[in-house]
């Protein structure tokens, strides 16, 4: 499995999809798929341990300069919309900044070769993103 790293602000795409994977991995699916994922068996106590425990391991993988901004959240799907509302950002501004950012991506001399591709492949996922 690939490293997890704090999310900052600037590496929304790929936080989001290591956090749900690292999610999915712990076997918190349940309350990620929201109330519909929610068996009938399970208690409502139950079921905000599991979301207050989803908070949880969200809030050990964010840089404090992202923590404010959803500090008071305590179910993980308001937690999640907040950020995707701050970081998940689909304006044609930053359409158009992501396109014009790979236009002017150059290779630096001397650099891995797989950085630089891994760097293009992370603003092709974002403008995939968007849609």
């Amino acid at each position: 499995m690939g490293r997890m790293s704090s999310f900052n602000g600037s590496n929304w795409v790929t936080w989001k999809t290591k956090m749900e994977d690292l999610l999915f991995c712990k076997d918190l699916y349940g309350p990620i798929e929201g109330d519909s994922g929610k068996l009938d068996d399970i208690k409502d106590d139950e079921w905000k341990r599991l979301n207050r425990n989803i908070v949880g391991i969200i809030r050990q993988w964010i840089d404090d300069s992202v923590f404010y901004h959803v500090a008071t959240e305590l179910r993980h799907m308001i937690y999640e919309k907040k950020l995707e509302g701050l970081y998940d950002r689909k304006s044609a501004t930053n359409k158009a900044f992501l396109f014009r950012k790979l236009v002017n991506l150059k290779y630096k001399e001397g650099s891995p070769i797989p950085e630089h591709l891994n760097e293009i492949k992370s603003i092709v996922n974002q403008l995939a993103s968007m849609k």
